[in-house]
Parts: structure tokens; C-alpha cells; sequence
């Protein structure tokens, strides 16, 4: 089996910086112990995109490239809080929220190298868009949207057209996510009373839990393969990251840890995750190798 120049590259950067840590050990890629949420991949693993909190007021997108540890906006020119990114599977365009006032918060849609192809806007008054992800062919855009007392999700065009509801329920639907065939959408619900995770096909039929226990299963992704969702739930005590066969089965904890680990995305080799982890009161991103996890 041949492997990329890219894959190989990434994987002796690997071995050099886990050579100074535990094997049981997450590795910690970054070191200020700001808050952040929502790392998303790109660049075939090579980098990290994540939502920064810069300060009380300022949710700034970050790209970290891992081989040398640099770190910068991923807009120079916005001034604007911007949050949960979201990349393609075919790597060709990636979205995210824009706050533009009070809790009115829009969707943008860039291609790869950048260029604004779309915003779509909320509706009037207090009211925005949550958890935008992208078909893997960049062909549509789901989202969860506030609308006539409930949260659901909706598909639409990149440029916010051809909308339909896929999602109708009470509660709140939230954290839509592709499977990398573009067949099927996992996402949380608290429908029945607390938050679970479901799985529908990718025009809203054939809904199915996947969970169920008494406290919140949230921000479920889909991996590489299709194969296992990773999600987050409290039902241990505290905020770890979970494992699952994508039909619910084989549950497993990946991590262990006092404080909050969250915001769970898969490496596009299906063997590590990079998550949000809380240790000592910093919050930092780190990558977890499921095969020497807990």
C-alpha cells in the first residue's frame, strides 16, 4: 500500500511530538489555555481551524498548522465574531457563522481559497442560525434554525435556496452532520425530554435514536469511513468524548479526564480525534489516538 507524501509527513510529526508524552496521554497542540470550540480538519489533517475566545466579546476563527505549530486568524481582515466552521468532504469550500448584531447571526459560505461565494442571512429581530455543515460535495448546506417555537434542521442550496425542513419535532434539533457518503445525517435532539442522538437519510426520512440515557448526548460526527459517530455526553459525570458504531452499538469512552473534554472531530485517518479538552482550568486542543485511549 502506497501512502501520500502528505500522510507521511503527518505522521512522523506525530511520532516526534508524542515522543515527549504518555502513550496513555492525549497530545496538547496548543498552550494558552484560551477557551475554544468547534476544531474542524483541513488540508488533508494537516491543519486545524478552530473557534478562539479571544476575548468575552470576540469569537475569532484560528488555523493552526500542526507540523511547526503556527498559529494565526483565518481572516486577517474580519473584525466580526465568527464560529463553528465547517469544511466539505471534497475540501472545496467550508462555511461558518458570522454574528452581524444582538443574536442575529448569519451563514457564510467561502471556496476554498477564500472568496465569499455566499451569506445567507437570518430573518428579523433577534434570530440566526446554529451548526452548519456541508454535503460532502458541496452541493448543500443543513443547518438548525429557530423557527414557529422549535428548533429544527434545515437543507438548503449554498446560496440559502431550495429550503426544506427535515426535522419536525418538539425541542431542539442541533449539531447536523453528514455521513461522508452524503446518505445520511446524525444529529442531537432533546425531542424526547433530554438530548440524544438520531440519524435520519438525507431528505429527513427514516429517523432513527441511537441513544438513550438519562443525561445529554450532544455534537455527534460522523467518521471518515461512515463506520462510528463521535460524540459528546455527560453520562459518566462530566462532558467525554464517546465512540460508537454508527447503528448505536459498541459504545466506548475514549476519554478520562476531571474536567470537560468536548467538541470531538475525526482526523481523515480515522484513528484520532483532536477535542477541546479542559485540564487544570485552560482549555486547549489535543489529539487523541483511539487506539491507546481509555
Amino acid at each position: 500500500m502506497r501512502c501520500s507524501k502528505d500522510v507521511l509527513i503527518f505522521h512522523c510529526v506525530w511520532l516526534l511530538m508524542a515522543s515527549t508524552a504518555s502513550a496513555d496521554e492525549p497530545l496538547r497542540l496548543t498552550r494558552d489555555g484560551r477557551q475554544k470550540s468547534s476544531p474542524v480538519f483541513r488540508n488533508r489533517g494537516q491543519e486545524v481551524v478552530y473557534v478562539d475566545f479571544a476575548d468575552r466579546s470576540l469569537f475569532q476563527l484560528r488555523k493552526l498548522v500542526i507540523a511547526d505549530g503556527s498559529n494565526e486568524k483565518l481572516h486577517a481582515e474580519s473584525a466580526a465574531a465568527e464560529f463553528e466552521p465547517t469544511w466539505s468532504g471534497d475540501g472545496e469550500c467550508y462555511s461558518y457563522l458570522k454574528l452581524r448584531g444582538v443574536l442575529s447571526i448569519s451563514i457564510v459560505v467561502r471556496d476554498k481559497q477564500g472568496t465569499i461565494l455566499n451569506e445567507i442571512m437570518p430573518g428579523g429581530g433577534f434570530n440566526g442560525y446554529r451548526s452548519p455543515a456541508l454535503s460532502p460535495d458541496h452541493s448543500r448546506l443543513v443547518f438548525s434554525y429557530g423557527e414557529r417555537g422549535a428548533q429544527q434542521i434545515y437543507s438548503a442550496k449554498l446560496n440559502g435556496e431550495e429550503r426544506r425542513t427535515l426535522s419536525e419535532s418538539a425541542g431542539i434539533n442541533n449539531w447536523p452532520s453528514y455521513s461522508p457518503d452524503g446518505q445520511s445525517i446524525v444529529f442531537g435532539s432533546s425531542r424526547d425530554g433530554n438530548f440524544e442522538i438520531y440519524c435520519m437519510k438525507a431528505d429527513g426520512s427514516n429517523t432513527r435514536r441511537l441513544t438513550e440515557n438519562p443525561f445529554q448526548d450532544i455534537r455527534p460526527r460522523f467518521s471518515p469511513d461512515g463506520r462510528r459517530i463521535a460524540f459528546t455526553s455527560h453520562r459518566d459525570g462530566n462532558a467525554e468524548i464517546y465512540v460508537m458504531n454508527k447503528d448505536g452499538s459498541e459504545l466506548r469512552r475514549i476519554t478520562d479526564n476531571d474536567e470537560r473534554d468536548d467538541y470531538a472531530e475525526w482526523h481523515p485517518d480515522g484513528q484520532q480525534l483532536v477535542i477541546v479538552s479542559e485540564r487544570g482550568g485552560e482549555h486547549d486542543l489535543y489529539m487523541v489516538k483511539l487506539d491507546t485511549a481509555h
